[in-house]
């Protein structure tokens, strides 16, 4: 089953009128050969002069301040167009990470600011305390990852020390576990695996396969308030290359899922600030959008 063009470009039609402005600059790079500059000038007003990002680039916390969580966000983007160790928006990125990067050998995803602007009730922070290591892939798999892409960028003892880290927390479980965080645990490694060493990479692959295997996502409902896009947006992702015929059925679901008004909206509530949570839920509807345009699209699933 594929989207019609039409469907398609209503589709293309919802990111343009309500994505933000970094989001329709990516789909725009992905779908129309649009410059990687427009990303990162889209990016740039989240940046904060410490190097981290805030502004609610996540949007389900709207912290203006930095976070490593809203940081790792960042540098989804700015890996997703190539930007080069020469970026001063990565320079800085990079030098917040190692500043922030704690004794214990991890980044808090955010700290106790984050109770102060409005926010999904899951991201509220009542103690402060090194995760343990089910908790300690999200984020700091994911922007160890960040670091040996730009490694230039770190310093060595610091990328040493991390990546030993990484590595006792890839060998503590036979797969990637962690209940109701594990779907989330698995994107992060997922996203660090193309920067890894090889050695490491090859772990972290062969674990995401044993994870796939005894989790078993056989329909939507298996991904919560995720989707298959999240977990393979193009035909190179595990996932696709591990369960293809599953993954082509999942997609058809969600070509299936696109809503009267072209667009793809968010799975989640947060239950609370209910005059700020639209605002967020365009913003998510937008960015959601984007990347299943993209997944279709890599899958040539489109006409």
């Amino acid at each position: 089953m594929n989207i019609t063009a039409e469907k398609f470009q209503a589709g293309v039609a919802f990111v343009q009128a309500t994505a933000r402005d970094v989001d329709k600059a990516l789909l725009a790079y992905h779908l129309q050969d649009g410059p990687a500059t427009a990303v990162l000038d889209a990016l740039t007003p989240y940046q904060n002069p410490d190097g981290g990002f805030g502004r609610a680039l996540e949007p389900d916390f709207r912290l203006d301040a930095s976070s490593p969580m809203a940081t790792s966000v960042a540098l989804q983007y700015c890996v997703a167009v190539g930007a080069a160790v020469a970026q001063p928006i990565v320079q800085k990125a990079i030098r917040y990470l190692s500043d922030t990067y704690q004794a214990g050998d991890f980044w808090y995803a955010t700290d106790a600011q984050v109770n102060d602007a409005p926010h999904a009730f899951w991201w509220h922070v009542d103690d402060l305390t090194p995760p343990d290591d089910v908790h300690w892939p999200n984020p700091s798999a994911e922007l160890l990852g960040y670091l040996h892409q730009y490694a230039g960028l770190v310093p060595p003892k610091l990328l040493t020390r991390a990546t030993a880290r990484a590595q006792a927390n890839l060998d503590s479980s036979p797969i990637i576990s962690g209940d109701a965080v594990q779907k989330y645990n698995i994107l992060c490694w997922q996203r660090a695996r193309p920067y890894l060493p090889d050695a490491l990479a090859t772990a972290v692959a062969a674990k995401i396969r044993a994870t796939y295997q005894q989790w078993n996502p056989t329909s939507p409902e298996t991904f919560g308030e995720l989707s298959v896009v999240a977990f393979a947006p193009t035909p190179q992702s595990i996932l696709a290359q591990q369960l293809p015929t599953l993954v082509d059925q999942l997609l058809d679901q969600e070509i299936a899922r696109q809503g009267d008004d072209g667009g793809w909206w968010p799975a989640w509530h947060w239950g609370q600030y209910e005059d700020v949570w639209p605002t967020a839920e365009r913003e998510w509807a937008g960015k959601l959008t984007a990347e299943t345009l993209r997944t279709l699209h890599a899958f040539n699933k489109v006409g």
